[in-house]
């Protein structure tokens, strides 16, 4: 058109990309992305935080191992946990640790180049993530024989970011709206 400014209303479609997270309560957390999957253990600082703090961080984690491949791409993470879901879909939460590693979520987002929702799904849907966070390995190769067979770590140039993460923060704010002094 001549007279087109340019403004596009409609985004073009991207790339989604389906990730599949889940955390224990006492045990530990894990994810699936196709084929590749991870655990870690929950930090020992982290032990005694609620659930929505373990399924939110295990978020951040799968972007720290994946998020580089995702740019240009629309992310669905599946949790099976209804807060987490609706606190990645409004962006805030009256939880400040967990408004914490929201805000580092939405920071690599955007430096990673990509964008991401949510959706619940129900645990017994999720079963290869919660059999990772369970370390219920032999489980998880009868159910899924062809996922890899190692653990995938965190991306190399994204492993600075991990020490951050479980230091305590100076600040807090609520609903994400403070600024820091």
């Amino acid at each position: 058109m001549d007279t087109w400014n340019g403004v596009e209303i409609l985004e073009p479609s991207c790339p989604t990309v389906h990730i599949y997270t889940d955390a224990s309560e006492s045990k530990g957390l894990g994810g699936v992305f196709g084929e590749i999957w991870f655990f870690t253990r929950c930090p020992c600082q982290f032990w005694l935080w609620d659930i929505q703090f373990k399924e939110t961080y295990m978020v951040l984690q799968a972007i720290l191992r994946w998020g580089h491949n995702w740019t240009g791409h629309h992310i669905i993470f599946h949790v099976d946990n209804a807060v987490v879901v609706l606190l990645l879909l409004s962006g805030t939460i009256k939880n400040a640790q967990v408004m914490d590693v929201l805000r580092t979520i939405v920071m690599l987002a955007v430096q990673l180049g990509f964008s991401y929702s949510s959706v619940w799904l129900a645990s017994i849907e999720n079963q290869l993530a919660d059999t990772i966070s369970h370390f219920e390995y032999t489980h998880l190769f009868n159910m899924a024989p062809s996922i890899q067979c190692k653990s995938c770590q965190t991306h190399p140039q994204l492993c600075g970011i991990k020490l951050m993460l479980t230091c305590t923060p100076m600040w807090h704010s609520s609903y994400g709206m403070e600024c820091p002094p």
